[in-house]
């Protein structure tokens, strides 16, 4: 029989495929099943999660029952996790901002703003760029802005977009916009609550590419923004 907390889940994740239809695309080659007594069947016989396993105010953490076929052809179905980001969903972009000091009075020209904050994923403090969720009345352009005043108190003049990608294809479709942001001001830093922001720091990126060679910067988004900016620097030169 079912637990109270299976059959929720697998309810909720119908009103889900209702309401969202496009996460539920048909795949090439991996099915998503979405019949009820199949999600119930399985859940009941593996006694796994089945649907909307768990939400925050950011994600919804979801396990769809997929089907794939193995080398023999024989059909095989098994639980597969995906995060999905809610304001994402209402066209929110998600952002990381190069912030770039345009202005001598705040330091040395084309020198980078970074935070050193601790991840509660790792549990370590990391040296990374600005970045965070989009709000769903702003567009990606005002997104960066906003993050960057709020995380750092910097200003910034403009957001020029570098580029997009998947943040983990593996187990999410979220996307990240990357912006250019020349900074041109200074005022206190408003982080949300819940930041755990250490110190900002403004370096070069000739250093901020010796930390990444050297491992003391590790963060993917960091290195993804400096290979755009690199990217459009070949272009122009």
């Amino acid at each position: 029989m079912l637990t109270q907390r299976q059959q929720e889940a697998i309810s909720d994740y119908l009103d889900f495929t209702r309401i969202y239809p496009q996460l539920f695309s048909p795949r090439a080659l991996r099915r998503i099943i979405s019949d009820r007594t199949s999600l119930e069947q399985y859940a009941e016989e593996h006694g796994v999660v089945l649907g909307v396993a768990a939400e925050t105010p950011h994600a919804y953490f979801i396990v769809d029952l997929v089907e794939t076929n193995r080398t023999d052809g024989t059909k095989v179905q098994y639980p597969y996790l995906r995060l999905i980001y809610r304001k994402q969903l209402e066209g929110a972009v998600n952002t990381v901002v190069l912030g770039v000091i345009a202005n001598a009075e705040l330091g040395a020209i084309d020198s980078i703003v970074m935070l050193r904050q601790e991840r509660h994923a790792t549990g370590l403090f990391h040296l990374e760029l600005p970045r965070g969720f989009g709000e769903v009345n702003l567009s990606g352009e005002q997104n960066a802005l906003k993050e960057l005043r709020e995380e750092t108190g910097y200003l910034g003049e403009r957001a020029k977009i570098l580029g997009a990608t998947y943040t983990d294809s593996g187990v999410m479709d979220a996307m990240v916009a990357f912006y250019y942001v020349p900074i041109v001001g200074k005022l206190e830093a408003m982080p949300e609550v819940g930041e755990a922001i250490d110190e900002i720091q403004i370096i070069s990126i000739a250093e901020l590419w010796e930390k990444i060679r050297s491992g003391e910067v590790t963060d993917s988004f960091t290195v993804q923004a400096l290979a755009f900016l690199h990217d459009q620097a070949q272009l122009h030169s």
